[in-house]
């Protein structure tokens, strides 16, 4: 009998979660982020913003770094309501990655994620049975498979991807005007951040 994909949500691919998102899950986060989350979320688009406004002068890098990361995981947890159920975060990351720079290898893709090769041999498989990508062999070596985005999976990123932009453009309107100036004037930072390569780091979740 098929496993009910469902289930899979209970899987190794959760446990990555927080860090293949770069903003921490609700499963994932403690009750302060929790909080800080549903502070910075508020009821409406309009509530709960007791801290939204201009960074005051001499606020250092840690406090902006602290009001960048409620706000991200308050906008990532309000995209992910419409979500399909079996697309875990770990699922979508190594989705995008594969879209980005596929056809790749599963060790490739693990070293890309930063996680173990049986973590996303794990997340590999699942998407796999979801029909999101296929395996082809390698013609230069036929032992190693190759993954790319089935049809499905392309039409999925798709998808999400209007749905995401949709959902921002509506929040950004609802903005005042200074807000809606100010966001624009911070988005060549936020594009240096994202694009910034990736440092080598301690521990993690696959030791």
């Amino acid at each position: 009998m098929d496993a009910d994909p469902r289930a899979d949500r209970a899987d190794a691919d959760r446990a990555d979660a927080d860090r293949l998102d770069g903003v921490r899950t609700d499963a994932g986060a403690t009750d302060a982020d929790r909080t800080a989350t549903d502070r910075a979320n508020g009821e409406r688009a309009g509530a709960g913003r007791e801290h939204v406004g201009p960074v005051p002068v001499g606020e250092g890098s840690g406090a902006v770094a602290g009001r960048l990361r409620v706000a991200l995981v308050a906008l990532n947890r309000r995209m992910r309501k419409d979500w399909p159920e079996h697309l875990t975060p770990s699922r979508l990351s190594a989705l995008t990655t594969i879209a980005a720079d596929g056809p790749l290898p599963v060790g490739e893709l693990a070293r890309r994620m930063a996680v173990s090769t049986p973590t996303v041999s794990h997340i590999v498989d699942a998407l796999a049975k979801l029909e999101l990508i296929d395996r082809r062999p390698d013609p230069r070596d036929r032992r190693v498979c190759r993954l790319v985005l089935s049809d499905a999976g392309d039409e999925l990123l798709d998808d999400l991807g209007r749905r995401t932009t949709g959902f921002l453009e509506e929040e950004i309107r609802r903005l005042p005007a200074e807000q809606r100036a100010g966001l624009a004037a911070a988005l060549p930072a936020l594009e240096a951040l994202a694009a910034a390569p990736e440092r080598p780091h301690d521990g993690g979740m696959d030791r």
